[in-house]
Order: C-alpha cells, then sequence, then structure tokens
C-alpha cells in the first residue's frame, strides 16, 4: 500500500469511458461522510478487477475546505461517477463519493468502491486480505484446460447432475471457484438447497420485484442426491492435497435445510476417505441439523453475519422461522464441538468499523473465540443497505485500523477471505 499525494478525481462519459479529471482532488466516502483522498492508503487496481460508471450519480471532489459535486467534465460533457469492483481477495476500505439524483436507481450487486487516478494508473483504497491465490483471475484463463477438464469430468460423471451444475457454472456463468473443480486444486463448490430460510436484502440469487434490482445469478433448481453430492467431494478429494469442499454457494439457498441429506453425504464420504476438509457455509438457523452434520463427520463451519449484534442481524438477514438466538447458538455448539469455525462478516465502509459495531464486535469475540473471520466486502449499493437496515452515521475507526486491531488483539485468530483446508 501507497499514500498518493496528487491523484485526480476519476469520472465517466455518456458512454462509460472512464478519465481523469486533472485539477481535483478526489474523494471517497464512510458511511454517507465524505473524506479526502488525500494520505489514504492505496493500493493500484488489482489485475481482475472491474471499472463501473455509477449511472444517476455524480462524482465528488475534495477542495480543500470542504467538497463539490461535479456535474461536467472539462470539455462541458454530462459525466458521471465512477467505481471499482475489486478482484477476490482485496478488502475496500473505503466506498466512492458521489451525489446521487433524486429518485436515482438502485445499483445492482456489487462492492462499490473508491477510485482515483494517480501515477498514470487506477488506484483504489484496498489491502489485500487473503494471500491465497485460489480465485486469482489470472489462474483462469486457459479455456482450454478448462473445455478438456470439463469434458474429462463429465464422462466419468455422466448422470450426475451436480457436476452437470458445476459444469455451467465454470462456463457459462464464469465462476472461478467451480473451475476449481475441474482443474482438479484448492476448494470445489457443493451447491445442494434450492430454497431458504432468510430473506436477505443483498442475497445474490433472489430478489422479488420490489427491491428495485435483480439478482446476480440464478438459484439452483433442483435438489441433488447424497449420493450425488458424496460423488463430487470424493471425487475432489482423490485428486487434490489439502482439498476443500463447500456446502452453501451464492447460487444457492440454506444448506442446513437439507441437512439431514447432507449429513447422509458427509458419512458417505468419510466411508471411502478421511482426507479432505468438509465446510459448510450457513446462516446457522438450525442448530440442531448442524449438530447432526458435525457428527457425521463436518470439519468446519462458516456462518455468514451482517452484524454481531441481533438489531442490523435481524434488519439484514430478515430470517424466516429462526432468530439471531438460533444462529449464536450453532456458533457456541460448533466451537463446542471443536470444529474449525469462522464467521462471513459483511463489511462496509462506515458501518462494520463505526464505533457501535466494533463494540458489537469485540463483545461476541469475548463470547465466541471463532478461529476466523472472513473479512469479506458487503455486495450492495450503500445508500439502499443504509436505508433498509437503518444505520444513520456514526464516528467509525477506519477499515484498516479495525483490521489493526483485530490482528493485535486476538492474535490466533485468522483474517482472510477464503475456507482454510484443515485437513490433509
Amino acid at each position: 500500500m501507497k499514500k498518493i499525494y496528487e491523484a485526480s478525481m476519476a469520472f465517466a462519459d455518456s458512454e462509460g469511458n472512464v478519465y481523469d479529471y486533472p485539477g481535483l482532488m478526489p474523494a471517497f466516502r464512510s458511511g454517507h461522510r465524505f473524506i479526502s483522498a488525500e494520505n489514504i492508503d492505496l493500493i493500484k487496481l488489482p489485475y481482475g478487477s472491474y471499472l463501473f460508471s455509477l449511472q444517476e450519480r455524480f462524482p465528488v471532489s475534495a477542495t480543500g475546505t470542504g467538497f463539490k459535486t461535479i456535474k461536467k467534465s472539462p470539455d462541458n460533457d454530462d459525466i458521471t461517477a465512477v467505481a471499482a469492483f475489486p478482484a477476490s481477495a482485496y478488502l475496500r476500505t473505503y466506498l466512492p463519493a458521489y451525489e446521487k439524483k433524486v429518485n436515482g436507481a438502485v445499483l445492482p450487486l456489487w462492492a462499490y468502491t473508491g477510485l482515483v487516478f494517480a501515477d498514470e494508473d487506477f488506484y483504489i483504497p484496498a489491502m489485500r486480505i487473503d494471500d491465497d491465490p485460489r480465485s486469482d483471475p489470472a489462474l483462469h484463463e486457459n479455456h482450454r484446460e478448462l473445455k478438456s477438464a470439463v469434458k474429462k469430468l463429465r464422462e466419468r460423471h455422466p448422470e450426475n447432475r451436480l457436476v452437470a451444475q458445476l459444469a455451467t457454472c465454470s462456463t457459462e456463468y464464469n465462476c472461478l471457484c467451480a473451475r476449481n473443480f475441474f482443474l482438479g486444486r484448492y476448494e470445489c463448490p457443493v451447491p445442494s438447497s434450492p430454497a431458504c430460510n432468510a430473506d436477505c436484502i443483498g442475497c445474490l440469487s433472489f430478489q422479488d420485484e420490489g427491491s428495485g434490482f435483480c439478482q446476480s445469478q440464478p438459484r439452483l433448481d433442483f435438489a441433488p442426491t447424497p449420493r450425488e453430492i458424496s460423488g463430487v467431494i470424493t471425487d475432489h478429494f482423490s485428486r487434490v492435497e489439502h482439498a476443500v469442499s463447500s456446502f452453501g454457494q451464492g447460487c444457492e439457498g440454506e444448506p442446513l435445510l437439507r441437512g439431514e441429506d447432507l449429513a447422509a453425504a458427509i458419512s458417505l464420504v468419510r466411508e471411502v476417505t478421511d482426507k479432505g476438509t468438509i465446510n459448510c457455509n450457513t446462516n446457522g438457523s438450525r442448530p440442531d441439523i448442524l449438530a447432526q452434520m458435525i457428527k457425521a463427520g463436518l470439519d468446519s463451519v462458516r456462518i455468514s453475519l451482517c452484524s454481531p449484534g441481533e438489531q442490523f442481524y435481524t434488519a439484514y438477514h430478515r430470517p424466516v422461522n429462526y432468530s439471531y438466538s438460533d444462529v449464536i447458538k450453532s456458533v457456541g455448539l460448533a466451537l463446542d464441538a471443536g470444529i474449525f469455525v469462522s464467521i462471513n462478516l459483511f463489511f462496509m465502509p462506515g458501518f462494520t468499523d463505526s464505533d457501535s459495531e466494533v463494540s458489537s464486535l469485540i463483545s461476541f469475540l469475548e463470547k465466541f473465540p471463532v478461529n476466523m473471520i472472513q473479512t469479506r466486502n458487503l455486495n450492495i449499493d450503500p445508500d439502499y443497505f443504509f436505508d433498509r437496515v437503518g444505520f444513520t452515521d456514526r464516528d467509525a475507526i477506519g477499515i484498516s485500523a479495525l483490521i489493526k486491531m483485530l490482528r493485535e488483539n486476538y492474535p490466533a485468530m485468522r483474517l482472510g477471505y477464503y475456507n482454510p483446508a484443515i485437513k490433509q
């Protein structure tokens, strides 16, 4: 990371081309508050990141004494604000600064990150939070290799619908995680549940018409059998050292709703091999079912939290037929069982690092010394998120300061982006 002292504000023209605006100092946002980009730690835009023009939003510049909305280019043309979406394993620290038009459309489900132009390149306020390369875009550019691997595994499992689903995810939806299954490395996704018992505001696979935007990807529309599930996992474990297989993907609902079948699948795997880490990404809504899966041989669990406190958790996840107390019970029983426990904490600058949320997180960690916090950017329009959960601006320590505090105060706890391999 480096400090950029002579950065320029970035903007997009009406066709989506991105330019720098010479002479205008850029700004970022923390919550609703504008912050000068001067002296902020930045990194060069990582390979595999994306740039977005933010329609119906104007960029905001820092003036030295305040902030100014910019509505025209140097040539007096209409412009829009811009943002970056960082590649996997990068945690953003600030949001883009913009002024939204009245009744401006809700942004799609991406992690909008501040963007500046300096040293003849684009820079963003972010940090690499995990050195694991498993989803680095550069690892997934050999399409001929992928095509051959997909053909080979589909021939090996001609009747397995889950293998066919992962092939579609790999080739049509460009899912880098699904590609790892066919390329024989790292973590294999195991989507299994077409239904969900939460109505999360930022759900990637289901949005009703009233949300103002659509889901990012289609949801799984069938329920693979325990044999189909175990077939995928055992195949992956037979080919990969330090392999991970995970239930609970962005393209499905809640895996605990199929917990009994998943427990049966885990048992089938463990009848064949004791290698590999079987993980479940979950909302933690059914502690009794999670206990069954642990008994069957589940090695690790990742429980998602928008917030470690009940108020904002409930406002964002909107649980159906379960409550925050069930989630907390699942965390506790998993720790007591001795498996590897992560929380998937959704990071939103100005919210996650606010004084109240930091205090809530510390209280949570004192009660539940989890093995890992997965620091994931929350993919959602920031204004939509703040409005829907009822968050008003509060003092914030900064994302970088929060990460530093966690590393210093909880040295045994991992911080990262991916589910780690616990077993050979």
